[in-house]
């Protein structure tokens, strides 16, 4: 570790990463600022294994608002209108 980094802002402090998506991107730019990390990714994201509720909310479209916090979110209900072939409803 170089003194800048040493000195960083993060310096001294170990922080565990339990993430997936962009664990190498996240862990660089911790590092950059002096913290050491610890890769652990805890989490993975998957279809649920019953779709029918997915099908019934995703029929319910259009809404007057819909708020999504990801990305993977909107991928994930895309993927579902198109193989319940309710895409272009979507």
């Amino acid at each position: 570790m170089t003194n800048e980094l040493a000195n960083g802002p993060l310096a001294g402090r170990r922080i565990a990463l339990p993430e997936t998506r962009e664990l190498e991107r996240l862990a660089r730019m911790l590092e950059a600022e002096g913290a050491e990390t610890l890769r652990c990714p805890l989490v993975a994201i998957t279809d649920t294994p019953d779709p029918l509720p997915v099908q019934e909310w995703l029929q319910r479209f259009p809404f007057d608002d819909l708020i999504l916090y990801t990305g993977e979110g909107l991928r994930r209900l895309h993927g579902f209108a198109c193989r319940f072939e309710i895409e272009a409803a979507f």
